[in-house]
C-alpha cells in the first residue's frame, strides 16, 4: 500500500525550456563557443539536415541548441551538465546532443580537412613550416593552440615556442 501511495506522489517531469541561437546576444554566443554568430548560423545550417529530427514527439532538441551544447562543451571541456544548465537541457540530452553534433562533423570533415598525399606537397608543407616556425617534419597543424607549459631540464630547447605570429 505504501508502494502505491509513493507512486501516486511522484512529481510529474519537469521538461526544461532549451536555449535558442536568437535567444543569445553575440557576445555571449562567442564567451560560450569561441564561434560568432554567423559561424554558429553556418553550422546549424549545414548540420541541420543530420540533426533534425522530424517531427517534435519526445520534446525532440532544436538544431541550433545541439549545436550550442556540443560547441559550448568542445570550447570549455566542462561538466555536461554545467552545459545542460546554460541550455536547458538535462546531462543526457547534451550527452546525446554531443555524439551527434561530432558524428555529423566527423562525416564533413573530408570537406574542410585535407592532407597532402603527394611527395612535392609533403616536401613544401615541410620547408613553410621549417621557414616559419623552425619544426622540422611538419606537414600540417589543426588548431594551432598554443600550450603554456613548464619545460622539463633536459632538452629545454626542444619545448621552447619559437614561432612569431603577427
Amino acid at each position: 500500500m505504501a508502494y502505491l501511495y509513493l507512486m501516486n506522489q511522484r512529481k510529474a517531469k519537469v521538461s526544461n525550456t532549451p536555449v535558442l541561437l536568437r535567444d543569445l546576444r553575440e557576445d555571449e554566443i562567442y564567451r560560450s563557443t569561441r564561434f560568432s554568430r554567423s559561424a554558429v548560423e553556418k553550422l546549424c545550417i549545414k548540420l541541420g539536415n543530420e540533426l533534425r529530427h522530424p517531427t517534435a514527439r519526445s520534446h525532440a532538441i532544436p538544431v541550433d541548441t545541439q549545436v550550442l551544447a556540443a560547441l559550448q562543451f568542445y570550447a570549455s571541456g566542462s561538466f555536461q551538465w554545467v552545459i545542460g544548465r546554460s541550455c536547458g537541457l538535462s546531462q543526457s540530452s547534451v550527452s546525446l546532443a554531443i555524439e551527434q553534433v561530432t558524428s555529423a562533423l566527423v562525416r564533413l570533415a573530408p570537406e574542410y580537412i585535407r592532407f597532402p598525399t603527394d611527395q612535392p606537397s609533403l616536401s613544401s608543407n615541410k620547408t613553410r613550416f621549417h621557414a616559419v616556425c623552425g619544426f622540422p617534419n611538419v606537414i600540417g597543424a589543426i588548431d594551432c593552440t598554443h600550450v603554456a607549459i613548464k619545460s622539463p631540464s633536459t632538452n629545454e630547447d626542444a619545448y621552447v615556442n619559437r614561432c612569431v605570429f603577427n
